[in-house]
């Protein structure tokens, strides 16, 4: 079985990028975090990553913009606050904060085919 793909996580607020570790992590997802988008740029998992999860707010204190993300086109996880879900987020998965339980892990499955979680089967219970 080939070795899963790094998921790429970018988050400023160091309590948001911790929790979004955890979750990926317990799920059996190599995780790589980052506070800026600028960081990932140097990363040498950035090319072969599965996704990228993006908190909105990095975008909007990357002097860049949202132009780092360009390398990731269509492997795009955009996380915003409520509102308008839609401006700016063309080509990017988007999930509106607070995250509900699974949907972060059901969407990242998509970008991972063939790995160990995204095999799993719900046991039959009698």
């Amino acid at each position: 079985m080939p070795a899963a793909k790094t998921i790429l996580v970018v988050a400023p607020d160091p309590g948001l990028r911790r929790s979004l570790e955890f979750a990926l992590e317990v799920e059996g997802f190599p995780v790589e975090s980052h506070a800026s988008l600028s960081t990932i740029e140097a990363s040498s998992e950035a090319d072969a990553a599965a996704c990228l999860i993006v908190d909105d707010s990095a975008i909007r204190l990357s002097p860049a913009g949202h132009q780092p993300l360009a390398r990731f086109a269509g492997r795009v996880i955009l996380l915003v606050e409520g509102g308008d879900t839609t401006a700016g987020t063309e080509g990017f998965a988007v999930l509106t904060k607070p995250v509900e339980g699974n949907d972060l892990i059901d969407l990242v499955r998509v970008f991972s085919p063939g790995h160990p979680s995204t095999d799993y089967v719900e046991p039959l219970r009698t």
